[in-house]
């Protein structure tokens, strides 16, 4: 069994946003041939253009499929709506390319996929949150499913409750804070009144598990929530 991901281009997850005026790919899992991201720049353009022309339901919309002859690979187009800093609204824009084994495999995992989907668009909060690295861990969780079929690992909040009470204390203060950006490791500490060398042995462990993302902004240490949650 042939393994998807990098290795043999079976999947690769390109994205665009707005810039100015204009829908400029920000991300891409594998660098898509001249002949394919000529295509997305075309599709992005037209898709952010029409964008507000288009009856888009609450969260992700999913476009039809086009299959690309030349190159044998099918695109499938995602909206996202995105708030942007003045309070208004903006498309971003997934692209999957699919071999042909691939998107048959896609069609079988299509539920999962969706889920997927729906919870990255509820739990983004402005663009800031379209960054490489939320995007890589993104495209990653879509080849687990592909390869594997299964569902990445959710968190809900039946099961937070149930959780050691740091744990869940740690993982209800960051889900508010994520409309900031997260939280300070300092701050953190402070508010739930315990040590930072605590808080962070516990968010480490969390964000091992996928729930959280810790990174570290000139010697701040910031703690924020995944999709996952």
């Amino acid at each position: 069994m042939n393994k998807i991901g990098i290795d043999d281009f079976c999947f690769n997850l390109v994205s665009y946003k707005q810039d100015d005026n204009s829908f400029l790919m920000n991300f891409s899992s594998i660098k898509p041939n001249s002949t394919i991201q000529f295509k997305l720049d075309t599709l992005a353009e037209e898709y952010g253009n029409t964008y507000f022309e288009r009856q888009v339901a609450e969260g992700n919309y999913f476009l039809e499929p086009i299959f690309e002859e030349k190159d044998g690979k099918w695109i499938i187009s995602i909206y996202i709506p995105v708030q942007d800093d003045m309070g208004g609204m903006f498309p971003f824009i997934l692209f999957f390319i699919l071999s042909q084994e691939c998107y048959q495999k896609y069609n079988v995992s299509l539920t999962k996929i969706k889920k997927l989907i729906q919870r990255l668009s509820n739990w983004i909060y402005n663009h800031d949150d379209l960054n490489k690295e939320n995007l890589s861990k993104f495209s990653s969780q879509l080849r687990e499913i592909l390869e594997k079929g299964t569902d990445p690992n959710y968190l809900e909040m039946k099961e937070i409750l149930k959780m050691p009470t740091l744990e869940r204390e740690i993982i209800l203060v960051i889900l508010k804070e994520h409309r900031n950006g997260g939280i300070s490791l300092d701050h953190l500490a402070t508010y739930l009144r315990e040590s930072q060398k605590k808080i962070s042995k516990v968010a480490s462990e969390l964000a091992h598990t996928g729930y959280l993302r810790i990174l570290k902004e000139t010697d701040v240490t910031i703690i924020d929530s995944l999709w996952i949650i």
